[in-house]
């Protein structure tokens, strides 16, 4: 891991100087809910450990106003409720960057919808900038400041945190409400500002963070690939994987592989005994799950032809080709005449 410095931080209106402060108390906590809710808005974010858990596990939430940045520990008896609040309530305004996993809490756990996000990310795209762009370029082009290499494989739910990483922590906020102001300056029109303030209430909608398998089998590597009957398959299948990993609080596909589902989709079994030959299919899997999965098979295979469905074509004629190739580029030459990237509207594929 290269651990270059970051700059030093500048001397701006809207960075805050110096180290962050540290929250681990519940009183520290009320204490800064309240300080963020009367700022009327702030910056945010989180460090996960997506890997070996169903839901990521939650290691620190960092936050800023434009004079303090402050970290919470969320090990040990903190209640996050009312923080969780904070970024459910509509006048309060909070500044992400690419920030759809950091709110996923609220709807999990409030169940309630994020509202009044700024997303630096969305905006930028509006604003005559590449979209994605990831905060390290970002700030370097708005900001001009280096924020050296991010800690993207630092065990973030060690203890105690060093100053190294309370620093790397503390800069993933820290800048975020200049670069708003940077973004807003720069966005050319009004309606600009409408769309990207749609896109990111379009982040905030309570579907994008429910399990759903008529949209979930698309993140199963190679299920476009499948034909309607096998695709409904896929579909039914995922969803016992995920009711499994939740129930083991393990990651979906630690739970049955992607290639298992696929071979299961493509080469159906009628019965448990017949699963037991399935290669990649986890024992204690097929003890626990075997009679649903076989269920799930028996279900996808019952419904009628017109439930299915069908995939993209995955070859384009020549016709196709050239007819698509046209669009795209009357797509693209009108989102660059707007100071848009084509990428938030859509891609050739689509």
């Amino acid at each position: 891991m290269d651990n270059a410095p970051p700059s030093s931080i500048p001397d701006h209106p809207l960075i805050p100087g110096g180290p962050p402060a540290m929250v681990t108390d519940q009183a520290g906590l009320t204490a800064l809910c309240a300080t963020l809710r009367d700022a009327g808005r702030f910056a945010y974010d989180t460090e996960f450990i997506g890997e070996l858990s169903y839901y990521p596990k939650l290691c620190l939430i960092q936050v800023a106003t434009e004079t303090d940045v402050t970290l919470i520990d969320p090990f040990g008896e903190l209640e996050l409720t009312e923080f969780w609040e904070l970024l459910a309530d509509p006048d309060v305004e909070k500044i992400l960057h690419a920030g759809q996993q950091d709110l996923e809490p609220v709807v999990r756990l409030l169940d309630r919808e994020p509202a009044n996000i700024f997303d630096t990310q969305i905006y930028a795209g509006f604003a005559s900038l590449a979209y994605p762009t990831s905060l390290l370029k970002m700030v370097g082009e708005l900001v001009n400041v280096s924020l050296g290499k991010a800690l993207t494989f630092t065990h973030w739910d060690a203890r105690p945190l060093s100053a190294v990483h309370q620093r790397y922590a503390a800069d993933d906020v820290r800048y975020l409400h200049a670069i708003r102001a940077a973004i807003l300056e720069r966005l050319d029109h009004d309606v600009h500002s409408i769309w990207a303030r749609e896109e990111c209430e379009a982040l905030c909608a309570k579907e994008q963070y429910i399990f759903d398998p008529s949209v979930r089998w698309q993140r199963v590597r190679g299920g476009r690939n499948l034909k309607p009957r096998q695709i409904a398959i896929l579909k039914e299948l995922v969803a016992v994987r995920d009711v499994a990993a939740r129930e083991h609080d393990v990651p979906p596909r630690t739970m049955i592989r992607d290639e298992v589902l696929l071979a299961l989709a493509r080469h159906p079994v009628k019965s448990i005994e017949e699963l037991g030959q399935v290669r990649g299919l986890p024992r204690p899997v097929e003890h626990a799950y075997g009679a649903a999965i076989v269920k799930a098979i028996e279900t996808a295979r019952a419904l009628p032809s017109a439930a299915l469905t069908s995939p993209a074509p995955v070859d384009e004629s020549t016709l196709e080709k050239r007819q698509i190739d046209s669009l795209w580029s009357v797509v693209t030459a009108f989102c660059h005449g707007k100071s848009i990237d084509p990428a938030l509207v859509g891609t050739r594929h689509d």
